[in-house]
């Protein structure tokens, strides 16, 4: 992800060195719960196998009805559970075919089944709402969710978002496969993760039926509606879909055309492309940010080649392998920046060294820079901060100067290949760097992900 204002500085910051010719407080890595920045997010009584939800919008209005699927797997005994969702009202809840009741509650809903679900019992809940989507504000201010365009609407969610339109288990640790249908007027277009199954006209209106069939986290859905061309193209046998707001078309083309090498580029070092879909959608639209929704990253604008590489890397880390934990962001976003470096060095650009030496230079009092520790922003409103980039990116490089390129490429690429379309941590990677490289590296990753200040 590229995010807000803050990440604005971060990809200026890194696109310039990139481009461009030319007293420490220790603090340990910190046992923490499940979830310490967003713990009322999710619910951890069931495990979600499968979104199937139909959403009818009408872009004149901002009116959303929405029939929501969900199948899920209970973890214990359940006579009640929630789901997550964010501001719109719900008309009718089932369960496993029964009338269940329900209430509404900061951000969820509370269901009682008519039959109480055994522990390892699967179950569907079927959920029906409506209403006007809205953005969700998050503790550092930024925001995502659902927003209005002048000829569509665009849905984000990172990282809680998704609940501002989707009634999910919001949290990162629970993956499912996604069915999405999207009704809207005919002659609009309507963008979403995975393959586009089908469009069907339906009076006035056209269906458009996208499948995610690997697992995804909640807040890498995507819905985009609104103007445009979808374009239909291959990168070898891997369909993509391609949409592109006509006011950014010319200002796009070049970075958005040079996705095919991109992914050749990353799947060379980081394994076969993980999912049975690519693409990008570009639009205008109020986020100032790009998201590495799976699949199919989001652009908020004319993205420059260097965003691209970044979010067609978060494929890997991020959607591939997701977090179990937002503290371990670094897993995410210090791979990401650190593949920017790589590309640029292997493109004709600085070496990634040359941009480490530069960026270490900077003296220890830019705290913006080195604090807080990318390997734990602290608390929720540092979760974008610059250093979770920039010093992520750092601490990767490091590492590839002690242990060597090889080894370096060797341990990422089996971390992908492992982890695949599952989860990891901190301490797993940790874990696999060590034995990888026979070297003992905790000492290492004290100093560059968990003590404060300049390492």
């Amino acid at each position: 992800m590229s995010r807000d204002s803050r990440a604005a500085f971060v990809v200026a910051l890194v696109v310039g060195l990139v481009l461009a010719t030319g007293g420490n407080a220790i603090a340990a890595a910190p046992k923490q719960p499940s979830e310490p920045f967003f713990p009322r997010s999710g619910n951890r009584g069931y495990g979600v196998k499968h979104y199937d939800v139909s959403l009818g919008y009408q872009p004149r209005s901002g009116q959303l009805t929405a029939r929501d699927v969900v199948e899920a797997r209970a973890t214990s005994g359940l006579r009640k559970f929630s789901l997550d969702l964010d501001g719109l009202k719900v008309t009718s809840v089932s369960v496993n075919g029964e009338g269940a009741d329900y209430s509404r509650g900061r951000g969820k809903v509370k269901i009682v089944p008519a039959t109480p679900i055994a522990k390892g019992e699967a179950f569907k809940v079927v959920l029906r709402y409506q209403g006007q989507p809205r953005k969700v504000i998050d503790p550092d201010e930024s925001t995502e969710g659902w927003y209005r365009t002048p000829d569509g609407a665009v849905a984000v969610g990172e990282p809680v978002g998704t609940a501002a339109w989707l009634a999910c288990n919001n949290a990162p640790r629970d993956k499912a496969t996604f069915a999405i249908q999207i009704t809207v007027p005919a002659g609009v277009m309507a963008i979403s993760n995975g393959s586009l199954l089908s469009r069907q006209k339906v009076d006035r209106r056209v269906r458009w039926s996208w499948s995610e069939p690997t697992p995804m986290a909640t807040y890498l859905a995507l819905v985009d509606i609104g103007d445009g061309k979808l374009v239909q193209g291959q990168i070898g046998t891997l369909p993509t879909w391609t949409l592109i707001d006509p006011r950014l078309v010319k200002k796009s083309k070049a970075a958005i055309n040079s996705l095919p090498e991109i992914i050749r580029f990353e799947q060379k070092i980081y394994g076969h492309y993980p999912f049975a879909a690519a693409g990008s959608v570009v639009d205008v639209a109020n986020l100032q940010y790009a998201l590495e929704t799976q699949t199919r990253p989001i652009y908020a604008f004319a993205p420059d080649r260097t965003t691209v590489v970044h979010e067609t890397a978060h494929q890997w880390f991020g959607d591939s392998v997701s977090l179990l934990r937002w503290p371990n962001i670094w897993l995410n976003e210090g791979f990401a920046t650190w593949t920017q470096w790589y590309f640029a060095e292997q493109h004709g650009g600085r070496s990634a060294q040359s941009v480490f030496e530069e960026l270490y230079r900077r003296p220890a009092s830019q705290t913006h820079f080195w604090d807080p520790p990318s390997g734990h922003p602290g608390q929720a409103k540092n979760l974008f901060a610059v250093s979770t980039y920039v010093r992520g990116a750092m601490t990767l490089q490091a590492l590839r100067d002690k242990i060597g390129t090889h080894d370096l490429l060797s341990v990422m690429k089996t971390w992908a290949r492992q982890h695949r379309y599952g989860h990891g941590d901190i301490e797993d990677f940790i874990a696999l760097a060590n034995k990888m490289s026979g070297e003992h590296l905790r000492g290492f990753f004290h100093r560059w992900l968990f003590q404060r200040g300049k390492p």
